[in-house]
């Protein structure tokens, strides 16, 4: 259902992003993968830099540092490419590559939402977890995700020395998985031990127990 969602998501936006043109919806999908890297490398890490410890906060650190620098990276953007070049390209393929890129951009920002969702408090809720914000249903669109990311990553990181972008999405859920099943299991009430059974044991009366025999005085008679 994820899944579908999603493509149902990047439909919507090809159609309206078709008319935008190539080389403006291209920029704007650059943006959004640049935007969702630095959310998955740069989160973590702002939330130990800000103290950031209740349940929940790394997500919120993660979508607040991707909203931040998609806006920058789009004003820069604008500012230097979009407002001061126009690119002329045949109208037909200026409505496929617009149509395309926009597919990409609709599909990526749903998969980083699902994942968000996914590593958050809400899929501790038994609804939320059955549509399908969890580690097996979200596969594909952290699949995804974890392909356009990884191409960046591989170029700016150095080989060897900075944990991969497949390390830190399977760390956050890790995490996330344990929480759930934490969250999900059902602690059997220990039942209090059965009183013991008091038996009583009769003791056998023996002739000794009964005392000499009464005396009979047969005087009186």
């Amino acid at each position: 259902m994820i899944f579908w969602f999603g493509i149902l998501l990047a439909l919507i936006t090809t159609a309206l992003t078709a008319k935008k043109g190539l080389f403006e919806t291209w920029t704007l999908f650059f943006n959004v993968v640049m935007a969702v890297y630095l959310a998955l490398t740069l989160g973590p890490v702002l939330k130990g830099l800000l103290g950031v410890s209740r349940s929940g906060g790394e997500a919120l650190v993660m979508l607040g540092t991707a909203v931040a620098c998609l806006t920058v990276l789009y004003i820069f953007s604008y500012v230097i490419f979009l407002s001061q070049f126009h690119v002329t390209l045949p109208k037909a393929l200026d409505i496929a590559g617009g149509g395309l890129f926009g597919f990409l951009t609709g599909f990526l920002a749903w998969s980083f939402i699902a994942f968000l969702i996914f590593i958050s408090p809400l899929s501790l809720y038994k609804v939320v977890n059955k549509i399908g914000f969890n580690s097996t249903s979200t596969q594909s669109c952290t699949g995804y995700m974890k392909w356009w990311t990884g191409v960046i990553h591989a170029v700016v990181s150095e080989d060897g020395r900075e944990e991969s972008i497949d390390q830190k999405l399977a760390a956050l859920g890790e995490s996330a998985d344990k929480a759930i099943r934490a969250a999900t299991t059902v602690v059997e009430p220990n039942e209090p031990p059965a009183p013991a059974e008091t038996i009583t044991v009769e003791k056998e009366i023996t002739p000794a127990d009964l005392g000499p025999p009464p005396e009979l005085n047969f005087e009186d008679i």
